[in-house]
């Protein structure tokens, strides 16, 4: 694999305009979220793989970025089975601040999900890899669970989503872990393929 076919032709405008669009999320989310501690995006912002989760983790508030901690750590060991690290994919949430899924509403993902969008064009990859049920279903128009529609390409404006289980799962059912290793061996296979 050569280092070009992991990161996308952009401009260094690209790192400014996520700045704006944080910026703008954290100004709008402010008042419509008082008290509440943002993380956003981090990563190659250049990069052709992103990887969505669902909303931050405690242990992200204190380095203000997203997975860390147990999460993090199983993340960072998945991206190095196939030869990746964080730093050369970039990895974003759909909500911005640490919520349960009890706490996800449609109105916080009517208020994110547009940004999520913007963010996702600015950074313009070639794959998205969705961690869970509520970043699936963002970028895919499915009832479907997780489960039933892991481990193939779905379509979004062009660019490739597949679908896997989110690391934090992976903590509470380790059985589902040979399942994410078929998954991230297609995500191999589509990066070998861009070079």
């Amino acid at each position: 694999m050569t280092q070009g076919s992991l990161f996308s032709d952009q401009n260094l405008q690209s790192r400014e305009t996520l700045d704006h669009i944080y910026q703008e999320i954290f100004k709008e989310a402010s008042l419509k979220f008082p008290g509440k501690t943002f993380v956003f995006g981090d990563g190659n912002p250049f990069s052709r793989v992103v990887f969505v989760g669902e909303s931050p983790g405690l242990p992200d508030i204190e380095t203000g970025k997203p997975f860390q901690g147990p999460v993090g750590q199983l993340l960072d060991k998945i991206l190095a089975a196939i030869q990746l690290d964080r730093q050369r994919v970039y990895l974003t949430n759909v909500v911005k601040f640490v919520s349960s899924a009890d706490e996800i509403s449609a109105d916080l993902l009517s208020f994110f999900t547009p940004y999520l969008f913007r963010e996702i064009a600015v950074i313009n990859p070639k794959l998205i890899v969705t961690l869970g049920n509520t970043p699936t279903k963002v970028f895919i128009n499915s009832k479907d669970k997780i489960s039933a529609l892991r481990g193939r390409f779905y379509d979004f404006n062009g660019i490739k989503i597949l679908p896997t289980f989110n690391p934090a799962y992976l903590l509470r059912d380790a059985s589902k872990k040979k399942e994410v290793w078929e998954d991230m061996k297609i995500v191999r296979e589509f990066i070998d393929k861009l070079s």
